[in-house]
């Protein structure tokens, strides 16, 4: 299988990621209806599509966030004093 990866010139890591980001467009492409939102004292109605997008975008940079502070944590241990 390594040997398939080396022809095409892409990491196991890169396939999963295109196959994950290809069911995301299927799912987001089924779900274009208009939905009806409620956070707090605010009510709108938005297409799902949009709501799907802006929950997976908070997602992905919340998790960037905290990656980056945990990389960095261990690049600069803390001394004992």
């Amino acid at each position: 299988m390594s040997k398939f990866f080396e022809k095409i010139n892409m990491t196991a890591k890169q396939v999963v990621d295109i196959l994950l980001l290809a069911l995301l467009i299927i799912f987001v492409v089924q779900n274009v209806e208009s939905v009806k939102v409620q956070f707090l004292f605010f009510s709108f109605e938005l297409p799902l599509i949009v709501i799907i997008a802006i929950t997976f975008f908070i997602g992905f940079f919340t998790s960037r966030t905290f990656s980056k502070e945990k990389k960095n944590e261990q690049k600069t241990p803390e001394t004992e004093n």
